[in-house]
């Protein structure tokens, strides 16, 4: 293999990679919506953030994760923080 074919592959490889974790973010993104679906009532249309930390971490997420999804559903108005401490769909 000379070195033009092992840079090729180098790119590629990165290329899968950058999709594998893009996917999984994605993934993440959904399981964690859907917990927020969950929970959410119809009266009330907002959930305790610490109520979703703890559902997430029960289905195996991090905190660190769970803290980091909710900051980018946030950005991407999926969800928005009513008042501190709750979540609401968007």
């Amino acid at each position: 293999m000379n070195e033009a074919d092992f840079e090729e592959l180098m790119r590629i490889q990165r290329l899968m990679a950058s999709r594998v974790a893009s996917e999984t973010e994605t993934e993440s993104k959904i399981k964690l919506m859907s917990i927020i679906n969950d929970l959410v009532t119809d009266k009330n249309k907002k959930v305790h953030k610490e109520a979703v930390i703890v559902e997430a971490q029960a289905q195996g997420m991090t905190e660190a994760e769970i803290e980091r999804l909710l900051g980018t559903l946030k950005e991407d108005h999926m969800i928005e923080e009513p008042e501190p401490g709750f979540i609401r769909r968007a």
